[in-house]
Parts: structure tokens; C-alpha cells; sequence
């Protein structure tokens, strides 16, 4: 563990550096409490040890900017000083010192001292880490709930949907089929008009307007082509279904071989209303790549994810490059979009849960994070390049059947 050491004294000082450095300990020293306050930004410090009274800033304001700071992970401070007053010791304690040790101290009790402000450190990145895969469980628990619901809801429309096309289209190919002999039978009657010549007056002129009120002749030329384009209707209302079945992978629950080209455009296809929305140009690059061997639909929640990223990071108009290639035993999935892209502090963030650079109510933080697990789970490595106002590329890494299946049959 890093220790800074904040003291005027010089023979004091040295005093210090020597005992805890004799203990292994990492020691920076300085000369006052400025100087320590710029070290502490700059670096990072698990124990800080600071004499009271130090000219320009002392160890009270020391402790008070350390509290104050936003510097991830907690920093244990150690005040030294000659007051023995219980007021000033509270007044320490109320600025956010741990401990403090009385001038003159002993050695060993400064030992103790450092030792329990490790333990206490060490506890709290334990409960950092705790923390930190209880997050990871919850949003893994979150997003199982959520895929489970999606392939309902999609089995659903699927059931829902599919019943009234296929009738609706039934009836379409049998009005095809006898609309066109209706016509010719009224186009027959038309011919024979000139010869009814004892027809009354008045059924002649009802027949006259009937045809003009129906628009007869627009829809003898037009009504083949409505019939197409109904048909036509239908047809992409089954695509969409059927997309969003490959999508949810309703009929995988275990492992199976997954086709990477056929998910990418199932995905792109899931999302066309963001896409066509925001009018982006999508520019794919699909090489053959063998199958890859895992859970179709999680890959396609990956796949989800990093593509509905892309487009909400993207600008109106722009383009977004979509690339598959293979590896030696891998496949390469490569996504890149010329949004804005993010600073190195929010690019080391991006995998955490729950962290977002959404605006409130409009992202949970959990998409990326849950598929760095996923992809994880599968064998594979998920990884971003991204510069600020220089678009990001997402790259996801999948061992092929191939070579996993080879892997597996290997002699441990």
C-alpha cells in the first residue's frame, strides 16, 4: 500500500519514512500540508499520515479536502499531533480523520496503527468487490428476465400474427383468381349493351351510373396491382415476424451452431425503424465465416445492444460499418460508427452496470455490461476503441465450433 507522509519536521519526518518503509511499505514524503494536497490529486494514496500543525495548510484542512475529494476507493487518515484535549480530537474526527497518534509516539504503537488502517482498507475494497458481483448478478438476473419476456412477447405476436396473414392471404390469392373472371364476365355484359334495345329507359340509366360511381375502368386497370401490393403487404408482415422469431430464438434453449451472418441481418432488420428513423446508412461487410457454437439468442442480445448503441450515438444521415471476418479460430465482429464518441474515463467505464452516459430515465446501464458477460460466458473478448468526437468501434471476438469442439476433445 501507498503511505503519504505529510510533516514539517524534518527529523520527524525522516523518522517516519524510515518505519514505514522498513515495513515494506510504498512512502512518498513532504514537507507540508500543500504539497501533500498536490501529491494526492495527482496520485493515488491508501493511507495518509499528517501532522496537525503544518504552516500554509494543516492537517485539519488536509482531511477536510481529502473528504471532499471525488478520488475513487477510500483513503485512511492518520493525524499526528501534541493535543490531548478531547474537544480537538473531536474536532479531528468531525473533519474525517480515522486515528490519530499523540507526539511523542511509540513505534510500535504507530505499527498497530498502520495495520489497522490496512485491515480496514483491504475491507473495503472487499466490500468494493462484493459490491461490485452483486451488481453483475443483479443485472444478469435483470437481463435473463427481460430476454425471457422478449421471447414470450415475440412467441406471442408470432401466434397472433401468423393466424390472420395466412388466412388474410388465402382470401388475397382466391380474390386474384376469380376478380379477374369477374371483370371479364362484366366486360362480356359491356359488349351486349348496345344490343339490349328493350331494356327500360331508366334500369339502363341506374346501370350507367353504377359504373361511373364505382369507377369501373380504374379499377379494371388498377386492380391486379392492388392485389400485388396487398400480397406484397403481407409477405413483409410475415418477414418481420419471422425476424423477430430468429431474433428471440424461441425454439434454442441450449447451445447450437449460430450462423454470425444470418444474426447480424436478423439484427440489422429488428432495428429498421431506428435505422430508417435517424436515416443511417448501414454498410456491411459479411465474409463466410464457419458457425459459431453457442446460444443464438444471446448472441443476437449482444448484437442488439452494440448495433442500438451505435445508431443513438451516431448522427442524422451518417454511416455505420458493420464487418464480419474470420480468424484463425475465431470470428471478428467489428461494428463502427462516427458518433461522438468518449474520452478515455468514460471508455474505462463502459462495462461497468449501471453506468450510462444516457440522459436520466432513458438508459438503465446495464446493455453493455451484460454483454461483455455474455460474450465472456461464450469464450470470446469484447473490446472498444473510441476517441472523443471520433466514433467508437466495438470489436467481439467468437471462437468457432471448430475450435472450441477441438479444445474440449484435447487430453487435459
Amino acid at each position: 500500500m501507498r503511505v503519504l507522509v505529510a510533516e514539517d519536521s524534518k527529523v520527524m519526518r525522516r523518522l517516519l519514512v524510515g518505519y514505514l518503509r522498513q515495513w515494506d511499505y510504498d512512502v512518498v514524503e513532504c514537507v507540508d500540508g500543500e504539497e501533500a494536497w498536490q501529491r494526492f490529486q495527482s496520485e493515488t494514496f491508501s493511507i495518509v499520515l499528517s501532522d496537525w500543525m503544518m504552516p500554509h495548510v494543516d492537517g485539519l484542512e488536509l482531511t477536510r479536502r481529502i473528504r471532499a475529494s471525488q478520488r475513487p476507493g477510500y483513503c485512511y487518515v492518520i493525524l499526528l499531533t501534541a493535543k490531548t484535549e478531547k474537544e480537538d480530537l473531536i474536532t479531528a474526527m468531525e473533519a474525517g480523520a480515522d486515528d490519530f497518534l499523540v507526539k511523542p509516539y511509540d513505534r510500535e504503537e504507530l505499527r498497530v496503527r498502520i495495520r489497522e488502517g490496512e485491515r480496514i482498507i483491504r475491507l473495503e475494497r472487499e466490500l468494493v468487490e462484493q459490491n461490485r458481483q452483486l451488481r453483475e448478478t443483479q443485472a444478469a438476473l435483470v437481463e435473463s428476465e427481460k430476454l425471457a419476456s422478449l421471447g414470450q412477447l415475440a412467441a406471442g405476436m408470432a401466434h397472433e400474427i401468423n393466424n390472420p396473414i395466412a388466412f388474410v392471404t388465402n382470401n388475397l390469392a382466391v380474390l386474384r383468381r376469380d376478380l379477374g373472371e369477374i371483370v371479364a364476365l362484366v366486360d362480356k355484359y359491356e359488349e351486349t349493351r348496345q344490343y339490349i334495345r328493350e331494356a327500360p329507359p331508366g334500369l339502363m340509366d341506374e346501370l350507367a351510373q353504377i359504373e361511373s360511381d364505382c369507377d369501373f375502368s380504374w379499377l379494371r386497370d388498377h386492380l391486379p396491382e392492388l392485389l400485388r401490393s396487398s400480397n406484397d403487404g403481407l409477405s413483409r408482415v410475415r418477414d418481420i415476424v419471422n425476424n423477430l422469431r430468429d431474433f428471440a430464438r424461441l425454439d434454442q434453449a441450449t447451445q447450437d451452431d449460430v450462423d454470425l451472418g444470418r444474426a447480424i441481418t436478423t439484427t440489422v432488420e429488428v432495428l429498421r425503424h431506428e435505422i430508417d428513423e435517424k436515416q443511417i446508412h448501414i454498410d456491411t461487410d459479411l465474409q463466410p465465416v464457419p458457425t459459431f457454437l453457442g446460444r443464438g439468442d444471446k448472441i443476437n442480445h449482444v448484437l442488439y445492444n452494440v448495433l442500438l448503441n451505435a445508431i443513438q450515438a451516431s448522427p442524422e444521415g451518417a454511416s455505420l460499418k458493420i464487418r464480419l471476418s474470420p480468424l484463425p479460430e475465431a470470428a471478428r465482429i467489428e461494428v463502427e460508427d462516427s458518433g461522438s464518441g468518449m474520452d478515455s474515463e468514460t471508455l474505462g467505464r463502459v462495462f461497468e452496470p449501471f453506468f450510462t452516459t444516457k440522459p436520466v430515465g432513458t438508459g438503465t446501464g446495464l446493455g453493455m455490461s451484460v454483454s461483455y458477460g455474455i460474450v465472456r460466458d461464450h469464450g470470446g473478448t469484447m473490446s472498444l476503441e473510441s476517441q472523443l468526437n471520433c466514433g467508437t468501434t466495438v470489436t467481439i471476438d467468437l471462437p468457432l465450433a471448430s475450435a472450441r469442439s477441438s479444445k474440449s476433445e484435447s487430453p487435459a
